[in-house]
């Protein structure tokens, strides 16, 4: 084979390795649909409804809650300082913080501590 023919692959390969698909963000709930309701300022805010957690279960304005997916909500901690909750969330949790209209939930990884994957908006009804 050609330098050059062995050259453009290697390029074309590295290029195609760059390529990010980015899918839209699934719902909490299990459901598996895309529940944009709007955009703002390039964030996806979703209707609360896909949320999945009772309104009773969330935190206040001004104070975090750490989340474990697939624990029964009366199984959750209580809220606490956002400070607190992002230090100690384990791997897997959500932190879910109530700032103005929405609702936001940080998306912890599930092997590297302290990480957040993901980020999702949601609004208040």
């Amino acid at each position: 084979m050609s330098r050059l023919f062995i050259s453009t692959l290697v390029v074309l390969s590295l290029l195609a390795s760059c390529i990010t698909i980015q899918p839209g963000y699934p719902s909490p709930s299990g459901d598996g649909g895309d529940h944009e309701d709007t955009r703002s300022n390039d964030e996806r805010i979703y209707p609360f409804s896909a949320l999945g957690i009772p309104k009773g279960h969330l935190p206040p304005p001004g104070e975090c809650k750490i989340w474990i997916p697939g624990r029964e909500a009366g199984q959750q901690g209580p809220p606490q300082s956002c400070s607190s909750a992002f230090r100690e969330a384990p791997l897997g949790a959500w932190v879910i913080t109530h700032a103005a209209n929405r609702y936001k939930v940080n998306v912890c990884s599930k092997t590297k501590p302290g990480v957040i994957v993901e980020v999702r908006f949601y609004a208040l009804q």
